[in-house]
């Protein structure tokens, strides 16, 4: 079997199980996503966790969700990092500090990161707070304005980029106004694509020079693209980010599960992929899940117009080729003075403790949740 270049798959455990290592062996996917249910057993499981997936053939990428606050995946004995929005309720009183914690935040986050040999995050968040919208994104959210989410998401990331690992932005065009959770059902959002221009697109557009990725919302916008979800919409994928936008960047479909897409997981792949994604996310972590989403890229590819398939897949050789790590020393970071420092600063303004995460995965099924 060629490599499943356009394939990430997520792990049932902790450890990586001998059918998992087959697999990885076999299909030799792009990239490996970690949930809560993989990071359970402390950080020195974690750490033969990441080295087990990188000695399988193509070593693959590792991802994971480390927004801060309420999604956050690794937890303690790491950061407890402030949710994005606590950054802006700061920017709003004190803009200076808030800059410059946001700055530290990025740099924490990436640095642990690293450590691990965690290669890709899929933050930050570029939605926009909404009033009166479904909480799934709520203080996820950089601002309550698109100028608020620029500046803050930008601030974040520049100190993020410093440590080498991929950030991919997400959700594309915006969840931030959704009236429904798209982990469960598919949100509406009857906007025009001049409405989005003025404000949903903003922070996408301003910052895309500085984002190698970009993911997908499934959420329907019936004036663009007859109520298909965005993660399905060539009018939003290919004739904006692609044609208009020129945007090198990959993207990243989110997780096909959530209950805001219907048909088998094969259907969802095959549309996910014609509609211009990269790179499709199956969460589940369920064998046979994975097989059906690899049966559905393979009909898309043989489908798409030869060039286009073709570059599509340099486009993800190049672009996550910088981002497989090797795990570092990440209890010699953990006891380093400037580390302890920035972090003391940084969770000075964080919640008191972890909140409840929205989109972790419970028991791993063709309903888990992802974002």
């Amino acid at each position: 079997m060629k490599p499943q270049i356009h394939l990430i798959i997520a792990l049932q455990g902790p450890e990586l199980s001998e059918s998992e290592t087959t697999f990885l062996n076999r299909v030799r996917p792009a990239g490996v996503i970690l949930f809560g249910r993989n990071l359970s057993a402390g950080l020195k499981q974690t750490t033969a966790l990441i080295k087990a997936i990188g000695k399988t053939a193509g070593a693959p990428t590792i991802w994971i969700d480390q927004e801060g606050g309420r999604v956050q995946r690794l937890r303690d004995p790491l950061t407890r990092h402030p949710s994005p929005y606590q950054f802006a309720l700061l920017a709003r009183t004190d803009p200076i500090r808030a800059e410059r914690l946001l700055f530290t935040a990025g740099r924490l986050c990436g640095e642990e990161l690293r450590a691990l040999g965690i290669g890709v995050n899929c933050a930050p968040v570029l939605d926009i707070r909404e009033a009166g919208a479904d909480p799934v994104i709520g203080d996820r959210a950089f601002g309550a304005h698109f100028s608020e989410v620029i500046m803050n998401a930008t601030s974040w990331l520049h100190g993020f980029r410093q440590t080498g690992v991929m950030a991919i932005g997400k959700h594309f065009p915006g969840h931030g106004a959704a009236r429904a959770d798209s982990h469960l059902t598919l949100p509406i959002l009857d906007k025009s694509l001049k409405s989005l221009q003025k404000w949903e697109l903003n922070p996408f557009r301003a910052m895309l020079d500085f984002l190698p990725g970009l993911m997908t919302a499934h959420i329907a916008m019936p004036q663009i693209d007859d109520g298909v979800p965005a993660t399905w919409s060539r009018s939003l994928l290919h004739k904006l980010l692609r044609q208009k936008w020129r945007y090198p960047g990959v993207i990243v479909s989110d997780a096909l599960e959530m209950g805001a897409l219907n048909g088998s997981m094969e259907e969802r792949a095959r549309r996910a992929i014609l509609a211009g994604c990269d790179l499709v996310l199956c969460c589940t972590g369920r064998m046979e899940d994975n097989e059906a989403v690899i049966e559905g890229i393979e009909r898309a590819s043989r489908t798409l117009d030869v060039g286009e398939d073709e570059a599509s897949r340099r486009r993800i050789r190049h672009v996550l080729a910088p981002y497989r790590l090797e795990p570092g020393a990440i209890r010699r970071l953990l006891k380093d003075p400037g580390y302890r420092k920035r972090r003391a600063q940084v969770e000075a303004v964080a919640e008191e403790a972890f909140a409840v995460d929205p989109t972790a995965p419970g028991i791993p099924s063709t309903r888990t949740h992802h974002e």
